[in-house]
């Protein structure tokens, strides 16, 4: 069941996701040492889509030389990507919130440049179904999509973009052809 937007964004506003919370911050840096030696453009032009009230993986970003756009549905809401392209994209803990999360995949492989990235984190589920009930991350009202890495095989595949990597846990890695 989907909450509405009000509700939504309390939840969000009860998080303490700031520079000053150093789990919240290690996380991030983790997400970023998983794939960014990696990116062909060493000064990216980058996307934060679903950046937050404190967009601290921006900041991070910004301290590896990436020069960072920031969009946010509730603390950001101002479309700076329309008319852009980039060289990476990333959404962390985004889409397990959204309703239609393959038309916002294809939406956002329209602002990739060709060869650009897409770094995309949220909890993959393993496709037990006990396991699923007693699953905490879906007890959230605000998660309404869960995926598996599978999941965005099959999604990337239709948006002409290919898998690069996963852990298999929580980041998966697209790419545009």
């Amino acid at each position: 069941m989907r909450v509405g937007e009000s509700r939504e964004k309390h939840q969000y506003d009860q998080h303490i996701n700031t520079l000053d919370n150093s789990g919240y911050v290690r996380m991030f840096e983790d997400f970023l040492d998983f794939f960014w030696e990696e990116l062909t453009c060493k000064i990216p032009h980058v996307l934060d889509f679903g950046s937050g009230p404190t967009p601290v993986l921006a900041h991070l970003m910004q301290q590896r030389g990436a020069n960072i756009d920031c969009y946010d549905k509730f603390y950001q809401p101002t479309p700076i990507f329309e008319g852009k392209t980039y060289d990476l994209i990333t959404s962390t803990e985004v889409f397990e919130h959204l309703f239609n999360p393959l038309e916002t995949l294809k939406d956002l492989s329209q602002h990739l440049k060709s060869g650009g990235y897409l770094a995309l984190m949220t909890l993959f589920h393993d496709n037990e179904m006990e396991h699923f009930w007693k699953w905490w991350y879906r007890r959230d009202p605000t998660h309404i999509t869960f995926f598996t890495p599978h999941t965005f095989e099959v999604m990337a595949q239709m948006c002409d973009m290919h898998v690069v990597k996963t852990d298999t846990k929580r980041v998966i890695v697209l790419q545009k052809r």
